[in-house]
């Protein structure tokens, strides 16, 4: 592709223009003719006459009557005189300006016109002829092609400016925007970062509140079973523990002597946790003996109040008897299947 200078430019948009516009002009004549002479024919020969009075042209006083069946005996060359228009205009394709000038040839060589009307028809293409040539000879008057060129050359670094001028724009109004959005977000992200940090609490809490629940519902399940076998054992625990749940002021004081209590001020049960300390649990023949001493003990130094129950008093080298063992031993695993559930219903103390 070749390469068009600024002023070949606007050479070629001028000449162009310029043809439109001729072509433009004489289109509009040759219609307003056409609708003139076929709609009203003296209105067309009025405005002629007033132009004759009025107007530069020739004076040529012409009256027009609406005789249209009279003939004239010599018939005009409007092919001659459409082509005498045709040659005043810019050069355009040939076929082009015949395309636009045709039609009127056509209506007017296959009209019968009068002489009055044939006047007017050659007026009217005068005057066309004179519009083209005013036309062709505003195109001759160009500007100075550097002076073009210049003008073209500051639109084009107008055009640059305001290009990069709105590049930079749009930039800083992003970055405005983006900065806009991020100081929006920061109250929202720090909320954010606090309500998790929150949610991070309050459901560590959560956990905590929901492991003690089921821990504790663990501990009232267990406690109820263990309640539950108390209650199945209940009537051996009360035939044969009653020197252990009675309340009373003794309490076992050493870690492997029976015969070693304390009394208390209050009455009541025997510890729990003294009887494990003192090894009265064991499941041994010493732990047996233990138990044996400590419940069944009724000498003065014990001075034991407690009620006896089932359970065998203590004599010496009575615990070898098959049923003092049997019901000491039976005492001593009630204790230590029950012993928890004893404390919790409080006949026992911890």
């Amino acid at each position: 592709m070749s390469h068009v200078s600024p002023h070949s430019r606007s050479e070629s948009e001028r000449t162009q223009n310029q043809n439109a516009a001729a072509i433009f002009t004489a289109v509009t004549f040759a219609i307003l003719f056409g609708v003139l002479w076929l709609a009203n024919p003296s209105m067309l020969a009025w405005s002629i006459r007033g132009k004759g009075r009025g107007g530069g042209t020739e004076n040529t006083d012409v009256t027009v009557t609406d005789n249209h069946d009279s003939e004239s005996a010599n018939r005009v060359d409007w092919e001659a005189e459409i082509r005498a228009v045709e040659q005043q205009l810019p050069d355009v394709d040939p076929g082009e300006r015949r395309k636009y000038l045709e039609p009127v040839l056509r209506l007017l060589e296959n009209e019968t016109l009068s002489e009055q009307e044939q006047v007017i028809a050659k007026l009217l293409l005068n005057q066309l002829r004179e519009e083209v040539t005013r036309l062709n000879e505003q195109s001759n008057q160009s500007s100075e092609p550097s002076a073009i060129d210049d003008h073209l050359e500051s639109i084009a670094q107008s055009i640059r400016f305001d290009d990069e001028k709105a590049r930079r724009t749009a930039i800083e109004n992003a970055e405005q925007r983006v900065r806009a959005e991020h100081a929006k977000k920061e109250p929202s992200t720090r909320d954010i970062r606090l309500s998790a940090n929150d949610n991070q609490d309050r459901a560590a809490a959560l956990r905590r509140q929901i492991a003690q629940t089921q821990q504790e519902q663990k501990d009232f399940q267990a406690k109820a079973a263990r309640l539950a076998a108390l209650e199945r054992d209940m009537a051996d625990v009360e035939r044969y523990l009653q020197p252990f749940t009675a309340p009373g002021y003794l309490q076992p004081r050493s870690d492997r002597n029976a015969w070693d209590t304390e009394r208390t001020v209050e009455k009541k049960p025997v510890s729990f946790s003294r009887l494990k300390r003192l090894g009265a649990l064991d499941d041994t023949m010493e732990g047996l003996e233990r138990l044996y001493i400590f419940g069944g003990g009724k000498n003065p130094v014990l001075n034991n109040s407690r009620p006896l129950g089932s359970f065998p008093q203590y004599w010496a080298q009575h615990l070898s008897k098959p049923e003092v063992r049997r019901v000491v031993s039976r005492a001593q695993q009630l204790l230590r299947e029950h012993g928890q559930a004893l404390v919790e219903e409080q006949r026992l103390s911890p």
